[in-house]
Order: structure tokens, then C-alpha cells, then sequence
């Protein structure tokens, strides 16, 4: 049997470089887009296009750190995408239907942890996997909404606090 010997340390950079290389890798990729592109166009580093991007990356954000608590636990959720659009179309439909922003907000917070619970209901106390019940779910929501908004937009349009709560002040 051979004796384990460990590595000699190198210089601090170099190991930290070895040690963080998949991050920094990504990292380094990303800052060579950005100088790419702001290279190439006058507008990409614009204070209005860059506001652009984090508005719209906001909505994937808060779903990337709720699956992070998922995935951290050794679970897994394919239905986040379907929960998401069954929550905006009820959002929709009750401010279409005159439900003022902050009600149909709660709803549609009440709605999403209701969908959470019934499939973390079948997953802990029915001992059905975490993928099984999430693949049934991402099919049914996935269809739910489309049912309940006949397939068309529900447009909002210029409705005060729900709009700025999603887009910011202009």
C-alpha cells in the first residue's frame, strides 16, 4: 500500500486559481462578453441598457435562489416554471377582474405555497420521489393557466404600485 503524501503548497495565487478554477472560469467569461460588447456597441454599457438587463434577469433570480434551497437539500422541483406562470396568469386575471394590487399579490403568493404544499405533502408524507411529483406537476400547472386565460395575454396596464413593484420608476 502506498503512504498518501500531500502536496506542497505553491505560490498563494496559483492555488487559489487551482482550487476556484470552475468560478473563475465563468467569471472570466463573463468580463470578456461585456468588454466584447461594449466594444462593438456604443449602448451596451449604457446606464438604461444595463437597468434593462437586471430587470429582467430579477424573475430568474428569485427562482434560482428558491431552487438553490431545493437543490441544497437534495430535492429537485421541475415545476418552478409552471408555478411561476399559474401564479402571473391568477395575478393577471384578479387585477383584470378589479381585485386591487396588493389582494391579488397575496393570492398569488397563497397560490404558489399552496402548489409548494400539496406536492411537498405527496412527496413526504405519500413517499412518491421529489422527481415523480414535480413532472406530474410541471404538467398539470403547465396546463392550468393556459385553461384559465383561454391561451390569450391579460395585459396591465399602467397600474400604480404593481407596475412600479415590477418595473422601477421610469
Amino acid at each position: 500500500m502506498t503512504a498518501y503524501t500531500e502536496r506542497q503548497a505553491g505560490s498563494p495565487v496559483a492555488d487559489f486559481v487551482a482550487e476556484h478554477a470552475q468560478v473563475l472560469s465563468i467569471a472570466l467569461f463573463f468580463v470578456l462578453c461585456g468588454l466584447l460588447f461594449g466594444t462593438i456597441t456604443d449602448t451596451f454599457l449604457t446606464s438604461g441598457n444595463l437597468l434593462n438587463v437586471i430587470r429582467q434577469a430579477a424573475p430568474v433570480l428569485v427562482v434560482a435562489v428558491a431552487m438553490t434551497l431545493v437543490i441544497t437539500t437534495a430535492g429537485i422541483d421541475l415545476s418552478v416554471g409552471s408555478t411561476v406562470a399559474l401564479a402571473n396568469a391568477l395575478v393577471a386575471i384578479l387585477i383584470a377582474a378589479g381585485w386591487g394590487w396588493p389582494a391579488a399579490t397575496l393570492a398569488m403568493l397563497v397560490a404558489g405555497g399552496a402548489v409548494g404544499a400539496a406536492q411537498g405533502w405527496f412527496i413526504a408524507y405519500q413517499g412518491i420521489p421529489a422527481f415523480i411529483v414535480t413532472l406530474a406537476g410541471l404538467s398539470i400547472l403547465r396546463g392550468y393557466p393556459l385553461w384559465l386565460t383561454e391561451g390569450d395575454s391579460i395585459p396591465i396596464d399602467d397600474l400604480p404600485g404593481f407596475c412600479w413593484l415590477g418595473r422601477g420608476p421610469p
